[in-house]
């Protein structure tokens, strides 16, 4: 492997790959990769330009804006799905139309489509094994409470795998399976099924561009030749984050004509849950590719880079600003008061990231709300106690359209509105959605500490909805309140100031407050271990100060952490965390 600086150039017609740590410049290194391709290429002509796929939105408008105007009209960026889609399946999906029903003229992009009440039971009911299913799992006894949650859950989690055959299929999560663990083999017999009812009315999901586009260049090798006509070069940032079927695409493209090149960092693979595989970077393998690696590090402070390299063994960053900025600090304490105390340290006007493992802890710090009132399975519970077909599914996508709203994402918030009012002619669901959410957002303060009924009430009066009669679910609406339940939900963009670890991929931020669900990341640091994985791109988010709070600490840990990582330790309490 050789190494590089993130400023070195490399040889333009040579397949490559990549590694570099967090902060190494990659995005830095990329953006001048592509201008002296597009300087010193002889073959990018008026029509041919340079393919560089990256992992988000947020990630592309980074990379057009550092090429600046002068070269963006050589070179499309994109993420792998929108590129796919555009390229693939857009103009060739006719081709597999009869045999996966697709209703190729309603087809308008791709999105995320969960199951719904009325598509699951059309499946079942025509479900080609529906016969097999009997009590206490008949197809109607599916459709209800606790087995209603579960089928949806294991549904939500379908993800196109391949076989020992090497054949795409579509398979359910058998960790995911709860409730309906007896009936998932009968259930999973006919997946393409659930899918086609989809596709039928013009759906398609992500995957299902990704498994679509696999089909269509396997079985129509011209569509390569296309690609590769239009595109010779191809680039990929944070390749540590893709699936085996983007790997295999990506591998075709390249066995003639196409430059390929890919960039990531096995270490911040942290996407499993989504199908990526950190194999697929440390594997990936080309005729002729050249290996690379960047070992520096130009976003973070001395202090921070330490820290980095004492969590992460197989490489040692270097400190490419040299920069000496404050300890690393460990809080112990309530994460509110944490919160407090590094406002106070960083001083009037700074800003301030929190970055955390799950959602409902990042919904708590926009609010404040301190995580010992947090009810991590408050949604689960909410559908098991509301078991209307309808009911439950109005509230939630009111409570996402505002949230969305109040972060300032007006185009998710609208999307989760329309989707209330499909019965209507598209102007009146725009009509009808702008007109519901300007409500709810003017009325906020009188609801959102209130109990779910009051927001439940203000709803009703715009879209029908089931009355309460005395039981589970009335208790519910009456014994939560709105805040309590919308701390729970999960931001499709999330660009605020508190994040998931996995929503600040790709970003950096001055000031880190790290909220870790556990300390074994310092205590045992084991990069093979995604959860571990997560927490190291969560502490190499920051660039000049970087803290992290905990409830409690041993003295025995604390002592460790501080000879170990020369971090700072605080005691928020004073007096009773530390045991």
């Amino acid at each position: 492997m050789i190494t590089i600086t993130s400023s070195d150039l490399i040889d333009i017609e040579q397949h490559f790959k990549i590694t570099a740590g967090p902060g190494a410049g990659k995005t830095h290194w990329l953006v001048n990769h592509i201008i002296n391709t597009v300087k010193n290429s002889a073959r990018l002509e008026k029509t041919r330009k340079i393919a560089c796929i990256t992992y988000t939105n947020i990630a592309v408008e980074t990379i057009l804006k550092r090429l600046g105007a002068g070269v963006t009209d050589r070179v499309e960026v994109s993420t792998i799905h929108s590129f796919l889609y555009k390229h693939v399946v857009k103009p060739y999906l006719h081709y597999l139309s009869d045999e996966f029903e697709i209703n190729v003229s309603k087809v308008n992009g791709h999105d995320t489509y969960g199951p719904r009440y009325s598509i699951v039971k059309n499946w079942l009911e025509n479900h080609k094994r529906v016969d097999e299913l009997t009590h206490p799992n008949s197809y109607k006894q599916l459709l209800f409470g606790q087995k209603l949650d579960s089928l949806f859950i294991w549904l939500n989690n379908l993800q196109y795998m391949y076989d020992s055959d090497g054949n795409l299929k579509l398979v359910g999560n058998q960790e995911k399976v709860g409730g309906v663990r007896k009936v998932t083999d009968i259930l999973a017999d006919d997946l393409i099924s659930y899918k086609k009812i989809f596709w039928s009315s013009g759906k398609v999901d992500h995957d299902d561009v990704l498994f679509f586009s696999y089909l269509l260049i396997t079985r129509h090798p011209f569509i390569l030749n296309v690609l590769r006509a239009k595109f010779p070069y191809f680039f990929l940032d944070e390749v540590q984050d893709t699936n085996p079927i983007q790997a295999k695409i990506i591998k075709l493209i390249a066995k003639e004509e196409t430059i390929v090149g890919i960039i990531g960092d096995p270490a911040q693979s942290i996407f499993a849950f989504q199908g990526a595989s950190i194999d697929e970077f440390i594997n990936f393998k080309l005729e002729n590719m050249v290996e690379y690696q960047i070992l520096e590090n130009r976003r973070s402070s001395n202090q921070i880079i330490d820290l980095l390299n004492e969590v992460r063994k197989d490489i040692a960053q270097s400190k490419y600003k040299n920069v000496d900025g404050e300890l690393p600090i460990l809080f112990i304490g309530d994460t509110v008061d944490a919160y407090k105390k590094v406002k106070e340290l960083c001083g009037e006007g700074s800003s301030i990231h929190t970055l955390s493992r799950d959602n409902p802890t990042a919904n708590a710090m926009k609010s404040l709300v301190a995580l010992n009132g947090i009810d991590t399975k408050l949604l689960k519970k909410f559908k098991e106690a509301d078991s209307n077909k309808d009911r439950p599914r109005i509230i939630l996508n009111s409570i996402e359209a505002v949230e969305f709203a109040r972060i300032g994402d007006y185009k998710n918030a609208l999307e989760k509105m329309k989707v209330l009012f499909t019965d209507c002619p598209e102007k009146d669901r725009v009509n009808n959605s702008i007109k519901l959410l300007q409500e709810l957002l003017t009325k906020y303060d009188s609801y959102n500490e209130t109990s779910l009924i009051a927001f439940y009430t203000v709803i009703k009066s715009h879209i029908p909805m089931s009355t309460f009669k005395a039981g589970a679910a009335k208790d519910f609406y009456d014994g939560i309140t709105y805040t309590q339940l919308a701390i729970c939900i999960n931001y499709k963009e999330d660009t605020s100031q508190h994040r998931t670890i996995h929503k600040a991929k790709g970003d950096e931020f001055e000031n880190v407050l790290l909220i870790p669900s556990s300390l074994d990341f310092l205590l045992n640091p084991d990069l093979e271990n995604e959860e571990d994985r997560v927490y190291y791109v969560g502490l190499s988010r920051a660039i000049n100060r970087l803290y992290i709070v905990f409830s409690k600490l041993t003295k025995k840990n604390q002592k460790f952490i501080e000879e170990q990582y020369n971090i700072k330790v605080e005691d928020l309490t004073k007096v009773h965390h530390l045991i």
